[in-house]
């Protein structure tokens, strides 16, 4: 145990000062990720919930009057709260006694864990990108958008949307998107999910309707958002919003294949003080090993599922 126990402190040193560069790469490296590090909707939150205030109604207490009329009084159900719960997510960089000692030496063992750190990086951002679309009912997963804006789980924050109607995404379904796909389809989606100025602000999809658009266009309307190209990802402009594709909505299977996301009503909650979080490095009595895990405590959360809509196969 030598070798583990020489190298401990150094290794957990240097990897305490590659964590915000860690969590930084993370949200640069997928465009669902870096759109919501943009667009400022990664947020503090502390209690027991995720409770998110929402409005899905007009104050009624307002109106015309002439002289002495008597004001409304009422109270405001308008208002209201959908709830979230905590959920969790873990990465883990170990290391062997073998490996250490074969890495003899202080540079060959900080090498070797910025190979680790490197791979622990892209599995994170990996499969986080991956829990935040997949969605699902299950009690320890995170919420997804699949069943924010898609059709995967009616229930989201507590609020049952075959009760709630106003709870609802916009829909539009059809046999097969990628050979359906019109500009007037993605029109009438987008004018539902809209209201006055307030309006769709990033599409998603997956690779094949995203080139189903690409050849809808003319080359002379095929415009970018430059700050996400900036970023590194591919998109094309549909009435101002970004249109860029995820691997992530192919690989977890949904039926939604196409996404009007609008961020404003979007945030991913994390509870500041496990977030990116490093354990200590632990070493188990029966094994020539160390490690350490990095935790993160969040969700994503929706404050407005109206304003969000997906395309979908039937």
């Amino acid at each position: 145990m030598a070798a583990l126990t020489d190298f401990a402190e150094v290794l957990s040193v240097t990897i305490d000062q590659y964590i915000p560069a860690l969590e930084d790469n993370v949200f640069t490296s997928k465009p669902l990720l870096w759109s919501l590090k943009q667009a400022d909707r990664i947020k503090n939150y502390h209690g027991t919930s995720i409770v998110v205030p929402l409005m899905y109604a007009e104050n009624p207490n307002q109106g015309v009057y002439a002289d002495a009329d008597v004001f409304a009084t009422a109270a405001n159900t308008g208002l209201g709260a959908a709830h979230y719960q905590w959920r969790q997510f873990y990465g883990l960089v170990h290391f062997t006694g073998i490996e250490l000692a074969k890495n003899s030496g202080e540079q060959a063992v900080l090498s070797l864990l910025e190979a680790r750190m490197q791979q622990l990086e892209l599995t994170v951002a990996e499969n986080l990108n991956v829990e935040l679309w997949q969605g699902t009912d299950a009690s320890d997963r995170w919420q997804g958008l699949e069943e924010i804006a898609g059709t995967l789980n009616n229930v989201v924050g507590d609020i049952d949307s075959t009760t709630f109607t106003w709870w609802d995404p916009q829909q539009t379904t059809t046999a097969d998107p990628d050979a359906d796909l019109t500009l007037a389809m993605m029109a009438t989606l987008y004018n539902n999910a809209s209201e006055g100025n307030d309006h769709p602000t990033n599409l998603f999809g997956r690779q094949s309707i995203f080139e189903k658009y690409e050849s809808l266009l003319s080359s002379q309307l095929r415009f970018m958002d430059p700050t996400m190209a900036d970023g590194g990802f591919q998109n094309l402009l549909y009435k101002g919003a970004p249109f860029t594709f995820d691997s992530a909505i192919a690989e977890i299977g949904t039926d939604g294949v196409l996404y009007f996301l609008n961020l404003k009503y979007l945030t991913l909650a994390k509870l500041n003080e496990v977030w990116f979080t490093p354990s200590e490095f632990l070493a188990p009595t029966n094994a020539d090993v160390i490690y350490k895990h990095i935790r993160l405590y969040g969700n994503l959360t929706c404050s407005n599922r109206k304003r969000q809509g997906s395309i979908q196969s039937t």
